[in-house]
């Protein structure tokens, strides 16, 4: 077995969103970004619940598209899940906690991470490698942003946009039993000030074998 050997990683980069927006690699988070932003602008800046938010300024995006419900200490659940993630992840992960699929000696520094972007609020953006159990590794990008929770119990809602950052056609995970999504592990982060200030003290712990 390939032992792992971990570190502490500050951000790559901390901005305003639209500082971020260039370093963003792949479309479909980049359609995100840009219309999360626009809504932003025409709302001063005001954070929405997601039945406010206008779907059409990423409709291209939506099969890349998946939104948590997060209650604090240790639940951020799949609530909505796009069609392209299901087929990357070889299952639907609806009702599932993402903290299920962190590595014990990440668990603080992800959960950290979700709630830092409904307590603040910011966003970030993130690079990641996703591991799955024929053995592959791909390496995604990812971005999140707060939303709005009206439900009790809930502390707060994130809105994430998943893309692989290489084109993987020959990659086909729908249906395989045998090539289901693992666990991740964050390669680089980028914070994102959405107005509201972001975690100056936060840092990432990254497998760097």
């Amino acid at each position: 077995m390939e032992r792992m050997t971990w570190t502490s990683r500050k951000p790559d980069f901390t901005g305003p969103l639209d500082a971020v927006i260039p370093r963003i690699r792949t479309p479909a988070v980049r359609l995100l970004a840009q219309g999360y932003g626009a809504h932003l602008f025409a709302e001063n800046g005001t954070i929405p619940p997601f039945r406010k938010l206008d779907i059409g300024l990423f409709a291209r995006a939506l099969e890349h598209l998946l939104l948590c419900a997060v209650t604090k200490p240790d639940r951020c659940i799949y609530r909505i899940v796009g069609e392209a993630l299901k087929s990357r992840l070889g299952f639907n992960p609806v009702g599932r906690n993402y903290f299920d699929y962190v590595p014990e000696i990440r668990l603080d520094y992800a959960q950290r991470s979700i709630f830092m972007v409904i307590d603040q609020p910011c966003g970030f953006r993130a690079e990641v490698e996703q591991t799955y159990s024929d053995g592959r590794s791909i390496l995604i990008e990812s971005v999140a942003f707060p939303v709005l929770s009206n439900r009790a119990g809930v502390d707060g809602l994130v809105l994430f946009c998943d893309q692989t950052v290489e084109r993987l056609d020959h990659l086909d995970f729908h249906g395989r039993e045998n090539a289901t999504y693992l666990g991740s592990n964050v390669v680089r982060r980028d914070l994102i000030d959405l107005g509201y200030g972001v975690d100056e003290g936060f840092e990432d712990l990254v497998n760097t074998a």
